[in-house]
């Protein structure tokens, strides 16, 4: 009986044990997941702009997405690093007045589709598997480099979405629907698999802050144009076009950017907080409890911008900078700089011959064949007498001769 007890104590503390472990396990290695994510350096920035809407009364949705692709190009992010879906195409629409031209404003000054856009999804492309392709990488082998999106663990990415929405569903294509739940689960692949450092989601709906209510992934920060139960409104008519050509909330935020350039520093807050809702005429809503950092200490353009190419090395630079060296100039009398002149000659030319002769020297041990050759010339020039010439002419001629005999044989 003693036995048994002290045979299920042992069992018990062995799975104790066991369970312990595996808890440990689990805690490093979540620890060092954190941990990479955190120190892990940021290298690049992607875009995903996304227009969901088809028909001609949404134009506001296609002249949103394209505003955004004309800013981001402006503040540095290359075509490469841009996914644009585009569902319908209201340039070359039958009721556009202005064929292959599309406005977001009514004074026509600035065309959205001009000579540099590249769409990458266009029509029936743009639905709710492509999209969820793109962000999580489940492409089939078919699909180009310049439709995915090859973002690492070092990328910052903004993704920008605007359609029509609801209570946590966002509509493609007025046919199928993006649920907060899809969108939550495709962020969370993303993270397992390294594709962003930081996710800055933009949503232009209405109802878009209920888009993010199944968000839990870290790293993650979300920004929409109402809140539930709220519409967004569109900004302005424009009567020759015949509908309204942009939305309210992308409207101010292009006036925000349009005061910046690639170098700017203007932070995430400063953007939110501009965000009126007397204008807006409805409350932009932000969450920020899976962001690490503080938004007054993260520039706009970490998301919307280029990243500068720097170059970290070990140790700090030391050599004297472009000011310093051009003031650090000696000055002395022109007869000393004369005389120094000569001095620095004189020895250039000594270490130029001293070098030539080392090189002379490598080449003669390199080859004896070589090194016989040349001490025979230099005996030659020695040589100033007629009659010594030609005695050593028939010397080296003699091993020639015993050679041609003897291989006559």
């Amino acid at each position: 009986m003693q036995l048994k007890m002290e045979g299920s104590s042992e069992s018990k503390t062995f799975s104790s044990w066991i369970v312990l472990s595996i808890c440990l396990s689990s805690l490093i290695v979540s620890t060092s997941s954190s941990t990479s994510s955190t120190t892990t350096m940021h290298t690049n920035n992607w875009a995903v702009l996304v227009c969901t809407s088809r028909f001609w009364f949404n134009y506001r949705h296609m002249a949103n997405t394209l505003s955004l692709y004309r800013t981001v190009k402006r503040l540095g992010i290359p075509d490469e690093r841009i996914i644009l879906m585009l569902a319908d195409d209201m340039a070359c629409n039958a009721r556009n007045k202005y064929p292959a031209q599309v406005f977001n404003n009514e004074n026509h000054r600035l065309n959205l589709y001009g000579d540099n856009v590249e769409v990458d999804y266009r029509g029936y492309e743009v639905n709710v598997e492509n999209f969820l392709r793109v962000l999580t990488g489940r492409h089939e082998n078919a699909v180009p480099r310049s439709k995915r999106l090859l973002s690492d663990e070092g990328s910052h990415i903004l993704l920008y979405m605007t359609g029509h929405g609801g209570d946590e569903f966002l509509k493609f294509q007025d046919s199928e629907e993006l649920q907060s739940h899809d969108l939550a689960d495709a962020v969370k692949q993303m993270k397992e698999k390294h594709r962003f450092k930081e996710l800055l989601i933009m949503v232009d709906t209405c109802q878009a802050a209920t888009l993010f209510n199944q968000l839990h992934s870290p790293g993650v920060l979300a920004i929409g144009s109402s809140m539930k139960g709220e519409n967004s409104y569109s900004h302005h008519l424009d009567s020759d076009v015949g509908v309204s050509v942009v939305d309210r909330f992308t409207f101010y935020t292009l006036a925000f950017f349009e005061r910046l350039n690639i170098y700017d520093n203007a932070s995430l807050i400063r953007l939110f907080s501009s965000y009126n809702p007397s204008t807006l005429m409805s409350t932009a809503y932000y969450r920020t409890d899976l962001y690490q950092r503080q938004l007054e200490q993260v520039p706009v353009t970490n998301f919307f911008g280029s990243v500068m190419e720097t170059i970290h090395t070990d140790s700090a630079y030391r050599a004297l900078s472009g000011k310093e060296s051009r003031s650090a100039t000696i000055k002395m009398p022109s007869d000393q700089l004369s005389s120094l002149h000569e001095k620095r000659t004189f020895t250039s030319s000594h270490v130029n011959q001293g070098i030539h002769d080392s090189n002379i020297k490598d080449q003669q041990n390199a080859c004896p064949f070589r090194h016989t050759m040349t001490s025979l010339n230099e005996k030659m020039e020695e040589i100033k007498d007629v009659d010594s010439l030609v005695n050593y002419g028939l010397m080296m001629m003699m091993p020639l001769v015993v050679i041609s005999t003897w291989l006559s044989r």
